[in-house]
């Protein structure tokens, strides 16, 4: 997972490794549950929760680490192969379409 720290930016004190998130997230949620985390940084919680068939979603302060987060929860879209909210809005305005 590429980082996004800016110069300026303070090391993190305590990085959480993406075996710890895989096992929180496996533990306390289902399949299709949504998993919130307040402090998205770079998606490591979302990018899990796709990975393994949840829904994510993430709050973020920093505009570097919401862009990193953005591309890393895509790329676990894409390496999962699940449905995205622009498939289903492209899918309903196809629909509307069809149905004019």
């Amino acid at each position: 997972m590429a980082s996004a720290r800016a110069e300026d930016d303070e090391r993190h004190i305590a990085p959480l490794q993406l075996g710890t998130i895989e096992r929180c997230v496996r533990l306390w949620s289902n399949k299709d549950d949504l998993v919130l985390t307040p402090f998205l940084g770079i998606g490591s919680e979302v990018y899990t929760a796709v990975k393994f068939g949840r829904r994510g979603v993430g709050i973020e302060l920093k505009r570097e680490y919401f862009h990193q987060a953005v591309k890393n929860i895509r790329r676990a879209e894409t390496e999962k192969n699940v449905t995205t909210l622009w498939d289903l809005a492209e899918q309903n305005t196809a629909t509307q379409a069809v149905n004019e």
